[in-house]
């Protein structure tokens, strides 16, 4: 084997990571690379190495030529690792290097702080993204299919990632601060680093089965933006100025196209015919638009085939849910509209109600489900909602 590969523990920037690496080369493997992990290749050679926080300067960096040392190419800014080739070289000054504000300076970056309003901020994206599951239930997701819910889970497992890092980053800058023991925090720490690239790698999988699944372009430019985000934390190669602006290009190019598919699906609202596909449905959907002083008013015609007939009854109280709360909603528009604009909204009465509430809004006929605006039409295996002003 030409060369080990050691995932790193963020905490160990200090003394007992030099001495690791010493002594990984007495064992006759060389550092040559430091990122999100250690790369180490065969040499016989025994090197010396010593961290150093030093600012650089041109003189500082011509007394280091002279003392015989090189950097190590690293991808992380927090510190640098200095090679030499002489086994008996002169330290470095380690007081300086060792001193405990060089490792509290490491975790009081501000991102440290900002962790914590980014998985809230993840949070309510996630939050957001499930209140159909909230206030429905399961049977949303025999009709909208499970890879939205999917994309939710993973958002959901970062923000628990990214506030259980913020969790443990506070606490060793607090160990540090007040001279506590770092052996617990340490292994902790080595831990998370672990699952920091598991879950990336989870999530990069993830995107991927998701955008080959849905063939949507938007999931599907954020394979490289993922990609390259990877590459930047593991190679100095990729961690450059041009491959940052690459990132940000594929990304903003993402959001355009994602805007842009949106536009033209919803360009005009009279009579679109759009198709969506679940695991288990098939919904042809019609809008159907009534104007009121100026205003356009949209009433959504679906015709609903179910795959399986395991889902219907799930999918029936889904439709029955929503074309209630649709019905609500213009209602209480029109109510606005009507008042010359002095109508205040009532949320209660726009928002959704459970099935046992909303199938009282609605008098059955057979197979026939009839409220104030909606026919729902249910057969063997499908099911059809009609705007009845429009027949």
């Amino acid at each position: 084997m030409k060369h080990k590969y050691v995932l790193r523990n963020s905490l160990y920037l200090d003394e007992e990571l030099q001495d690791y690496f010493n002594g990984m080369s007495k064992k006759g493997w060389r550092l040559d690379f430091i990122g999100y992990y250690y790369r180490f290749s065969k040499d016989e050679h025994v090197y010396k190495y010593q961290m150093d926080y030093t600012p650089v300067s041109s003189e500082y960096q011509e007394l280091l030529k002279e003392m015989g040392y090189h950097e190590v190419e690293n991808a992380l800014y927090d510190f640098r690792v200095l090679e030499n080739e002489d086994e008996d070289a002169p330290d470095l000054n380690t007081e300086f290097v060792f001193d405990k504000n060089n490792k509290i300076n490491q975790f009081k970056k501000i991102r440290y702080f900002i962790y914590p309003i980014l998985a809230y901020f993840l949070f309510g994206v996630g939050k957001l993204l499930m209140i159909d599951f909230f206030e429905i239930g399961f049977p949303i997701v025999y009709y909208e299919g499970f890879t939205k819910y999917f994309i939710v889970l993973m958002i959901f497992t970062v923000a628990i990632g990214i506030l259980l890092s913020s969790i443990l980053n506070l606490s060793i800058l607090y160990a540090l601060k007040y001279d506590k023991s770092l052996r617990i925090l340490k292994k902790l720490n080595g831990i998370k680093d672990y699952l920091i690239f598991a879950i990336s790698i989870i999530y990069l999988i993830g995107i991927i089965v998701t955008s080959l699944l849905s063939a949507n372009a938007f999931y599907m430019m954020f394979i490289p933006v993922i990609i390259i985000g990877i590459l930047q934390k593991l190679s100095p190669t990729f961690n450059t100025k041009q491959m940052r602006y690459l990132f940000m290009a594929i990304l903003t190019l993402s959001l355009f196209i994602n805007t842009n598919q949106s536009k033209n699906q919803y360009e005009t609202l009279e009579q679109i015919d759009d198709i969506y596909e679940s695991e288990t449905v098939k919904t042809k959907t019609i809008d159907y638009v009534k104007e009121l002083k100026g205003q356009e008013i949209v009433y959504y015609e679906r015709n609903i085939t179910i795959k399986k007939d395991l889902y219907k009854k799930g999918i029936f109280k889904f439709i029955v849910i929503l074309t209630d709360y649709e019905t609500r909603e213009n209602e209480a528009y029109m109510d606005f509209l009507n008042d010359d604009h002095t109508y205040q909204f009532d949320t209660n009465k726009i928002h959704y109600k459970k099935y046992d509430q909303a199938i009282k809004s609605f008098k059955k006929k057979g197979n026939t489900y009839t409220n104030k605006d909606y026919q729902i039409v249910v057969t063997k295996n499908n099911i059809k909602t009609t705007y009845i002003g429009s027949r």
